[in-house]
C-alpha cells in the first residue's frame, strides 16, 4: 500500500506532455475565446485569390503582421474589391491553422480608411466599365423626338414618379406613360432594376425609358451604382434616360444610360416635348410650304394659259393636215416601189427562166449527140478512105510482088496485110473506146447539174399551166397542177393552200 501510494505522488509530481496537435488545439481554443471578434487596421499586403475564390493576405503596420483569411462568401459582400496597399480596418476573429501553426484572423468585413468603401467600389465599378467601352459616346442611343409611350422605372410610392407624370401631362397629354413600379433602394433593389428594364424591352410599343429616383445619400442611390444595372442599361434596346438624385448626384447609371437628366422632372422635360409647341411648328411649316409651293402653282398656270391659247389646241386638225398629206405622199411613193419591185422581179425571173433553157442538160445532151455523130461519120469516112488507100497500096504491092515473084510475092503480101488489118482494128477500136469515155464524162457532169436529178431523191416539180409553182399563194383551191417525178407525172387537183406563216 506504501508503495502504491507513493508512485501515484510521484506522477502528479510530474509536468503534463502536449502533442502538437493537442498543444495547437488548445492555443486556438483560448484565442478563439478571447478573441471571439475583432477590428484591426493594417496595411493589405501579398494579397492573392486562390482558384477557390477564397482570398489570402498579410495586415502589417510598421513593426508586425499577420495572417488574413477572406472566405469567398464574405468576399461576395464586399461593397469594394480590396488590393495590395490598401490601408483597411477590417472585422473578423482569431483562430489558428493546425496544418502550419499559425494563427490568423478570419475576415468577415472590411473598408478602406479615409476613401469609404461604396466611394472605393464606385471608382472601381466605374474604371471596369469604362475600360470596356461602355461609356463611349458612339455606342449612344438617341432620344426619339416625339415619343408616343414613355416607360418609367422607379419607385411608386416616391416624389419622382409624381413629378414626372405632372410634368408629361403637362408638356402633351397625348403621350402614354407606362410605369413599372421597384424598389429603388436596399438589399435586391439593384435586381429589380435591372429586371424591370428587361421587362421593358420585351414590350413592342415603348418609345424611352425613365430610370431614376430622388435625391439622397450615396447609400441611398447605390441600387444605381451596381453592375447589374449598369449592364442591364447598356443591353437595353430602348433608348434610356438616366434621372438619378439631384444635378450634383453622378451615379454609374448616368454613365452608362443613352441620356443623363440631373433630376427626374427634367428627365420628363428632356424626353417629351410641349405638344403646343410642337402645334405651333407644324402650322409655322404648313405656311412656309404653302407659300414655297403657290409660286411655282401659278407659274404653273400662266404656263397652262399659254398652252392652251396656241393653234394646236384651237385647231388641232390643223396640225394633223400636213401629217396626213405626209401619209398620203408615202403611200403613193409605196405604191410605186411595189409596182417597180414587182416589174424588177418579173424581169429577173424571166431572165432566170431563159439562163435555165439556155442551162438545161436536154439542150446540151441534143448538142453533144450531134456532135458525137459528126465523130462517129467523121472516123467511119477516115476509116473507110484509110482501107481504101491500103487497098489500093496493097494491090500496087501485090502486083509488084507477083512480077518479081509470084508464089513468094503472094505469101508475103498475105502477111503485110494481115498485119496491116490488125494495126488498122486496133486504132479503130481505140479511137471508138476513148470517145466512148469523154461522151460518158459528158453525160456524167450533165446529170449532176441536171435539176432531174434531185427528182431522184424524192423532190417533185410542180406546175400550173406550164408554169413552176413556187408558192402556195399562186395557186387556189380546184385549180389542175401537173407533179413531176422522178419517174411519171401526176396530175392534181387543189383542195387547201396553206401559206408559210401558218406551217
Amino acid at each position: 500500500m506504501n508503495d502504491s501510494s507513493n508512485f501515484s505522488e510521484a506522477e502528479e509530481n510530474q509536468p503534463r506532455v502536449y502533442t502538437v496537435s493537442e498543444l495547437t488545439r488548445t492555443v486556438r481554443g483560448v484565442l478563439e475565446t478571447e478573441f471571439d471578434s475583432v477590428w484591426v487596421e493594417g496595411e493589405i499586403s501579398n494579397l492573392r485569390v486562390a482558384a477557390s475564390k477564397h482570398a489570402y493576405f498579410v495586415l502589417k503596420d510598421e513593426k508586425a503582421q499577420i495572417r488574413c483569411v477572406l472566405f469567398k462568401n464574405f468576399r461576395a459582400g464586399l461593397k469594394y474589391q480590396p488590393e495590395d496597399g490598401d490601408q483597411v480596418i477590417l472585422f473578423g476573429r482569431f483562430t489558428v491553422y493546425d496544418a502550419r501553426g499559425e494563427y490568423q484572423i478570419v475576415v468577415e468585413t472590411l473598408e478602406p480608411v479615409g476613401l469609404g468603401a461604396l466611394q472605393k467600389a464606385f471608382e472601381q465599378l466605374k474604371e471596369k466599365l469604362s475600360k470596356e467601352g461602355l461609356f463611349d459616346e458612339e455606342r449612344k442611343k438617341p432620344i426619339p423626338e416625339f415619343p408616343w409611350k414613355v416607360g418609367v422605372i422607379t419607385s411608386p410610392t416616391g416624389a419622382a414618379v409624381r413629378d414626372i407624370l405632372n410634368i408629361i401631362r403637362r408638356r402633351n397629354p397625348k403621350v402614354s406613360v407606362l410605369i413599372n413600379p421597384v424598389r429603388v433602394q436596399g438589399e435586391g433593389s439593384a435586381e429589380e432594376i435591372a429586371n424591370a428594364i428587361e421587362e421593358m424591352n420585351r414590350l413592342p410599343d415603348v418609345d424611352v425609358l425613365i430610370v431614376g429616383r430622388g435625391g439622397g445619400s450615396i447609400e441611398d442611390l447605390w441600387a444605381f451604382n451596381e453592375e447589374v444595372v449598369a449592364r442591364a442599361i447598356a443591353a437595353s434596346k430602348i433608348p434610356v434616360v438616366s434621372a438619378v438624385g439631384h444635378e450634383i448626384d453622378f451615379t454609374i447609371a448616368d454613365f452608362v444610360a443613352d441620356l443623363r437628366a440631373p433630376t427626374p422632372s427634367a428627365a420628363a422635360e428632356l424626353t417629351v416635348p410641349v405638344l403646343q409647341d410642337i402645334i405651333g411648328q407644324l402650322a409655322s411649316l404648313t405656311r412656309q410650304i404653302i407659300v414655297s409651293t403657290r409660286r411655282p402653282i401659278e407659274d404653273f398656270k400662266i404656263h397652262l394659259r399659254r398652252l392652251l391659247n396656241r393653234r394646236f389646241f384651237r385647231d388641232p386638225l390643223h396640225i394633223l393636215a400636213p401629217i396626213a398629206q405626209r401619209v398620203d405622199d408615202l403611200n403613193l411613193r409605196l405604191v410605186r416601189g411595189l409596182s417597180q419591185g414587182v416589174i424588177l422581179q418579173k424581169q429577173r425571173l424571166v431572165s432566170r427562166v431563159e439562163q435555165l433553157f439556155q442551162a438545161s442538160p436536154e439542150k446540151a445532151i441534143r448538142l453533144k449527140e450531134e456532135r458525137l455523130g459528126n465523130l462517129n461519120l467523121r472516123l467511119v469516112r477516115g476509116l473507110s478512105q484509110g482501107i481504101v488507100l491500103q487497098n489500093h497500096r496493097l494491090r500496087n504491092q501485090v502486083e509488084r510482088l507477083i512480077q518479081a515473084s509470084p508464089k513468094k510475092g503472094f505469101q508475103r503480101l498475105e502477111e503485110k496485110r494481115a498485119s496491116l488489118h490488125h494495126r488498122l482494128m486496133e486504132k479503130t477500136r481505140s479511137l471508138v473506146q476513148l470517145e466512148k469515155n469523154r461522151f460518158a464524162g459528158v453525160v456524167k457532169n450533165l446529170n449532176a447539174l441536171s435539176p432531174l436529178t434531185i427528182l431522184d431523191r424524192g423532190y417533185s416539180i410542180t406546175t400550173l399551166d406550164g408554169n413552176t409553182v413556187k408558192s402556195s399563194g399562186e395557186t387556189k383551191p380546184g385549180d389542175s397542177v401537173q407533179v413531176r417525178l422522178s419517174k411519171g407525172r401526176l396530175d392534181c387537183t387543189v383542195d387547201k393552200t396553206i401559206s408559210d406563216e401558218s406551217v
